[in-house]
């Protein structure tokens, strides 16, 4: 399923086994909290466990499945990029018996369970967030502004949920976020700031191409911008070299994923 259709799944019927899959990292914590809000009403140093499972032994990792709920009707257990013995330990119960509720982090090999994409949502479902979100606080945004603050933050949930709060306190006494405001307080980020660079040397505008350079070696050297720059052409080359669109998905999901600490 996708993310966006998580917390209402979950308030009908809760499985015992998820797997959260994707690179978001503000989507995994999203998805995270929805299962806590849903099944963890008190005592949560009893009924709520994370577990970083790579390293871990799965003997282990049954005892906290075994184990009952101490507050809840459920327990909780998140399990962060559990390895193959866990996993295999994993598929080898019937989690129906028990009364923990397990959510992997980007397993690998795990069966019977329900997966959540939690990889980047489409720009549409991006701005009914930062429009929902603005809301609550009494805010709208105009539609150039919110355009330019998702290309700016690459549609990274996590950098625009970041940067909202950063424009909100900014416009407490104004109710309309405007796109000077955007653009004079939302940093672009290197991702962002890469494209337009190349896209300024493609369209032969040295002048546009002088301004971001400038602007990027304020904060980085030489040898990062070069980084960048490679990374972005060896991109752009594997996508001319793959035209089957799942190839190309893959590239650009893994070349624009987080390394993700919940």
């Amino acid at each position: 399923m996708k993310f966006t259709e998580l917390s209402k799944k979950i308030q009908e019927e809760v499985k015992p086994l998820y797997n959260l899959q994707g690179g978001d990292v503000f989507l995994i914590q999203k998805s995270i909290m929805l299962f806590k809000s849903t099944l963890i009403k008190d005592f949560e140093e009893f009924d709520y466990l994370k577990l970083d499972a790579e390293k871990l032994k799965s003997d282990y990792v049954f005892e906290q499945i075994v184990t009952m709920p101490l507050g809840n009707e459920k327990r909780l257990l998140i399990l962060v990029e559990p390895n193959g013995e866990v996993v295999k330990m994993i598929n080898s119960q019937d989690l129906q018996t028990y009364e923990t509720v397990v959510v992997c982090v980007n397993a690998s090999g795990l069966t019977n369970c329900e997966n959540v994409d939690c990889t980047k949502i489409d720009k549409s479902d991006i701005s009914k967030f930062v429009l929902t979100s603005l809301a609550k606080s009494g805010h709208s945004i105009e539609e150039v502004a919110l355009d330019y603050l998702i290309d700016v933050c690459s549609s990274d949930m996590m950098r625009i949920s970041n940067e909202l709060n950063k424009l909100v306190a900014y416009c407490a006494d104004e109710k309309v976020i405007t796109h000077d405001v955007v653009v004079n307080l939302v940093d672009e980020n290197n991702e962002y700031a890469v494209f337009m660079l190349t896209n300024a040397i493609d369209n032969k505008n040295f002048s546009e191409y002088s301004k971001i350079l400038n602007q990027m070696k304020k904060s980085q050297s030489s040898g990062e911008i070069y980084s960048y720059l490679g990374k972005y052409f060896k991109r752009m080359q594997y996508i001319s070299l793959n035209k089957e669109d799942a190839v190309i998905a893959k590239i650009i999901d893994d070349y624009t994923a987080w390394d993700y600490t919940l």
